[in-house]
């Protein structure tokens, strides 16, 4: 297993300062969120130098806000910004821009002038064909990843969405019912306040594992598909399905298939996460597909009768448990594994070819 570590940038710490200077002036903030907080602060000394920066900033804001009105608000800080900022060099105002936007939405919500936060910019987190990583994000959830996946991360004050664009991911949710946490892949969406639960996107959809907790399942509209998730999650999303510890949901377009699985399958869906990936009567081209992100040769089944094949088995979630399965479709059942560059064509036996 390899964990991501990130030494702090400073752009991104700003970021997340301002989100946090938001959230903390919002009136539903919780003791939780204020200790999250101090922790941030104290994980790195960049957090908490750019803390104090900010503060500065808005108590500069404090000490002219009983002559700002409505009407003049944004002239009034522009003028703040500018005799606060005279001082500094001309590319750390670059570098402080976006958090002075940021930091003013903070300010506004205190005024009641806003009703809609702005996102944080999202980050992405790929891994490498055969890689498993594990990402903490700034609630305190954690991310695992499997090998040859994609997800990109937006929070805000008021969403944390993540968008699983392509593989397999296990998330652990902080809990919190007023900061929804969204998965989003595939046309569908996975909803949660604080559980546990696994999500992979396959060629029908999605398919999501439940192992802590209670989700939401759904789709989203076709015509919606192209607008930021964001921008609709509030009005234009309907549940489908809830699914409780041990359910096991296939999600393609607004069909729903829920199988209740027992522990011993519970702990089988995701024991990729141990490096290790079971198979009962899968079909053959979704096992071909599933291994093909530990490994860079492309597992091809081209053969229609085939592809249904019922498969089980054991397998090492990498290139060596690979080669075990094409060894057991070659000399356990007798198919043929023919090699052309980085790419396994698997057929029917010889004597039955065409």
């Amino acid at each position: 297993m390899a964990d991501i570590h990130r030494l702090p940038e400073e752009g991104q710490v700003l970021e997340e300062a301002s989100a946090w200077m938001a959230r903390l002036q919002a009136e539903d903030v919780t003791a939780e969120e204020k200790a999250r907080f101090q922790a941030w602060c104290s994980a790195h000394p960049l957090h908490r130098r750019v803390i104090e920066d900010l503060t500065g900033i808005l108590n500069r804001f404090a000490a002219v806000r009983p002559l700002v009105s409505a009407v003049a608000f944004g002239q009034s800080m522009n003028e703040t910004a500018a005799r606060a900022e005279a001082d500094q060099a001309r590319a750390r105002r670059r570098r402080y821009r976006l958090a002075w936007a940021a930091a003013l939405t903070g300010v506004l919500v205190g005024f009641g002038l806003f009703v809609y936060l702005r996102p944080i910019r999202g980050r992405t987190y790929v891994t490498a064909i055969g890689e498993h990583a594990t990402v903490s994000l700034p609630d305190g959830s954690t991310l695992e990843l499997d090998g040859d996946s994609r997800a990109r991360v937006d929070f805000s004050t008021r969403y944390r969405i993540v968008h699983l664009e392509r593989g397999e991911a296990f998330f652990k949710v902080m809990h919190n019912a007023r900061w929804p946490f969204w998965v989003v892949g595939g046309g569908s969406w996975v909803r949660d306040v604080g559980t546990a639960f696994n999500v992979r996107l396959g060629a029908s959809g999605m398919q999501v594992t439940v192992s802590q907790g209670t989700v939401k399942v759904g789709a989203i509209a076709p015509l919606l598909q192209t607008i930021p998730f964001q921008n609709v999650v509030l009005s234009h999303v309907t549940a489908l399905s809830v699914l409780t510890a041990g359910n096991q949901a296939d999600v393609s377009g607004t069909t729903v298939k829920i199988e209740t699985l027992s522990p011993p399958q519970l702990a089988d869906a995701i024991s990729w996460r141990a490096q290790t990936l079971y198979f009962e009567n899968a079909p053959l081209f979704e096992v071909a597909q599933e291994l093909s992100r530990y490994t860079k040769l492309r597992l091809v089944v081209t053969n229609e009768q085939l592809r249904e094949l019922p498969v089980a088995g054991t397998f090492d979630a990498s290139p060596q448990g690979v080669e075990t399965f094409l060894a057991m479709l070659n000399q356990g059942l007798g198919l043929t594994v023919h090699r052309e560059a980085h790419q396994v064509v698997i057929g029917p036996a010889r004597e039955t070819a065409n």
